[in-house]
């Protein structure tokens, strides 16, 4: 139906062209101009409505609400362990990722770390 659109408009053009009367000329003009910006928008409505997302997919004030409690209660039960243990999370250094690039090549400037180990 969208296409019906640039079909009148081209047919409002046509007119134009054939007509020997400027009133009948100017208002298939503004038909057509009318025509055209209909069917742009209707291209358009077309492409947003279909890549919008199903409204059926939405949650409801209930679905909300009962992920919410189920989030609180949840967080309300990993709380507790880290509070006992808080000072030390967080603390390890992972992997020896401290160590200094000399150590790999024995700490002889030879190697191209660019680390400066040696004298």
């Amino acid at each position: 139906m969208r296409w019906l659109w640039f079909v009148g408009s081209l047919v409002c053009f046509a007119v134009v062209f054939k007509t020997p009367s400027m009133g009948l000329a100017v208002l298939c003009l503004i038909g057509a101009l009318a025509f055209l910006l209909i069917g742009v928008v209707a291209l358009a409505s077309a492409r947003i409505d279909a890549r919008s997302r199903d409204v059926t997919t939405l949650l409801g004030p209930d679905e909300l609400r009962r992920m919410r409690e189920a989030a609180q209660r949840r967080g309300s039960a990993d709380v507790a362990p880290l509070a006992v243990g808080g000072a030390v999370v967080g603390t390890h250094v992972a992997g020896g990722m401290d160590r200094d690039l000399d150590s790999v090549d024995g700490g002889s400037d030879a190697g191209s770390d660019g680390g400066g180990g040696g004298d």
